[in-house]
């Protein structure tokens, strides 16, 4: 997925949270999990991989 932007802050989160994002190519809602960036800041974001969906439909 190209085009979405990977640097949203959300204040209230920790990294391993998942959030809803919007693509900007598509402008659908996709979901989206919280990581560490080089500083240790939990301020980055990338897509769910399919195996991570699939887990969290599991769930």
């Amino acid at each position: 997925m190209t085009g979405v932007n990977e640097n949203f802050y959300q204040p209230a989160t920790q990294p391993g949270d998942i959030i809803e994002v919007e693509d900007e190519e598509t402008g659908e809602m996709v979901k989206h999990v919280i990581y560490l960036d080089e500083f240790g800041n939990g301020t980055k974001t990338r897509p769910l991989t399919e195996d991570e969906v699939e887990d969290l439909n599991e769930a």
